[in-house]
C-alpha cells in the first residue's frame, strides 16, 4: 500500500475521476470534501477500504489541520469553480476560493506535507487575443474567478516554505464524469444538440483551450508523482485542442448533422486565449490522450442512453444549485 494523499474536493467533476485512479494506483486516499453538490460523484467507491473520508470545510483550519495529518501529498480541487457560481456572492466566493488556499498551505507548511498540487486555470490568461500563450505570457483575469485563481498561485508561491507547490493551469474541461457537469462549453453544446436540436453561439470567434477530464485527473496524478520536479506553474492540456467557440459548434453539428446553429453577437464575454503546453510535455512528461471529439461522442452517447433524465437540471450546473441551495463553504471543480 502507497502513501496516503489527501484530495480536497474528490467527489468533483474532477475529483472523482482522480479519486478512482489514486486507489486503482495503490494509494490511500483521503478526501475532505462537504458535498456540496453531492456525493454521487464517489459514491461507489465510499467503502474501499483505502478510502477515508472526511466531511468537512476547507475554509475551517481545524478541518483541514485534521486532513492533512500524516499525508505525503495534497491534492487541491475544492473551489467555487466557474464565472457564474463566483459571481453569486463575491464576499464568499473570495473566502472560499482564495483565503481557503491561504489556509491550505499553512497547514500543509505547519504539518511538513512534502508537496501540493493546486488546481488553477487557463481562465487567468483572460482577454489575450489569438497568440499562444505560455505561462509566463502577460495575465489578463476578466472574471472574480479567475482572479481567485491567481491570487492563490501568488500566496502558494509565496508561503510555500519548503514544500514543493506544484500548479496546473487547467484548460476548460469536458466530457463525462461521475459527478457531471453540463455546464462547461463542449459538454453544454453537445446536450443542446442531443436534446433540443439547436446550439446557441456567442463570440464564436474567441479562443478557448480544452482537456478531457480524464486528462485532468491524469495531469494531477502526474503532478503528484514526480518528486524530481520540485514544482512550479504548467499550463494543462495540448495545442491541438485549442479551438474557437465557433469551431467546437461546427464538431458538435457535424456529430449531430440535424443540429441548428444560430450564431449571435458576443455580449459582455471579452475573454479569448489561445494556449501553449510545451512546458508541461517538456518537465513532467504530460501527454493529453482524448480530444474534444471524445468528449462529445461521450456526452452524446450518455444522453442518448437516458441516463441523464434532463442535462438542465441543477445538480449538472454549479451556478444554478448554488443559487436555489444556498451558498456554502465550499465547492469541488
Amino acid at each position: 500500500m502507497k502513501d496516503v494523499v489527501l484530495v480536497t474536493g474528490a467527489a468533483g467533476y474532477v475529483g472523482s475521476h482522480l479519486t478512482r485512479k489514486l486507489l486503482a494506483r495503490g494509494y490511500r486516499v483521503r478526501v475532505l470534501d462537504n458535498f456540496l453538490y453531492g456525493k454521487q460523484g464517489i459514491e461507489d467507491v465510499a467503502s474501499h477500504p483505502a478510502l477515508e473520508l472526511i466531511e468537512g470545510d476547507i475554509c475551517d483550519p481545524s478541518d483541514l489541520a485534521k486532513a492533512v495529518r500524516g499525508v505525503r501529498g495534497v491534492i487541491a480541487l475544492a473551489a467555487l469553480v466557474g464565472d457564474g457560481a463566483c459571481d453569486l456572492h463575491p464576499e464568499r466566493s473570495m473566502t472560499i476560493n482564495y483565503y481557503s488556499t491561504k489556509h491550505t498551505v499553512a497547514a500543509c507548511r505547519d504539518a511538513g506535507v512534502p508537496r501540493l498540487v493546486f488546481a488553477s486555470s487557463c481562465s487567468v490568461y483572460g482577454a489575450n487575443g489569438n497568440a499562444l500563450l505560455h505561462e509566463d505570457s502577460y495575465l489578463n483575469p476578466v472574471s472574480l474567478y479567475a482572479r481567485t485563481r491567481l491570487m492563490s498561485e501568488e500566496i502558494l508561491l509565496r508561503e510555500a516554505g519548503n514544500m514543493d507547490v506544484v500548479i496546473l493551469r487547467l484548460a476548460t474541461v469536458c466530457g463525462v464524469s461521475p459527478r457531471m457537469r453540463f455546464d462547461l462549453m463542449v459538454n453544454t453544446m453537445s446536450a443542446c444538440a442531443v436534446m433540443q436540436n439547436l446550439i446557441r453561439v456567442s463570440g464564436a470567434g474567441q479562443w478557448r483551450p480544452h482537456l478531457h477530464v480524464q486528462d485532468a485527473a491524469e495531469a494531477f496524478l502526474l503532478a503528484l508523482e514526480r518528486t524530481d520536479v520540485r514544482g512550479g506553474i504548467f499550463n494543462a492540456g495540448s495545442e491541438e485542442q485549442n479551438f474557437t467557440v465557433g469551431q467546437v459548434a461546427e464538431k458538435v453539428a457535424a456529430y449531430v448533422p440535424s443540429v441548428r446553429v444560430e450564431i449571435s453577437t458576443n455580449g459582455n464575454d471579452r475573454r479569448s486565449y489561445r494556449v501553449g503546453f510545451e512546458r508541461i510535455r517538456r518537465v513532467l512528461g504530460f501527454r493529453a490522450r482524448h480530444t474534444v471529439d471524445d468528449a462529445i461522442q461521450e456526452v452524446c452517447t450518455l444522453l442518448a442512453s437516458g441516463a441523464v433524465a434532463d442535462f438542465r437540471y441543477d445538480q449538472f450546473h454549479n451556478a444554478k444549485w448554488l443559487s436555489r441551495n444556498g451558498h456554502r463553504e465550499q465547492g469541488a471543480a
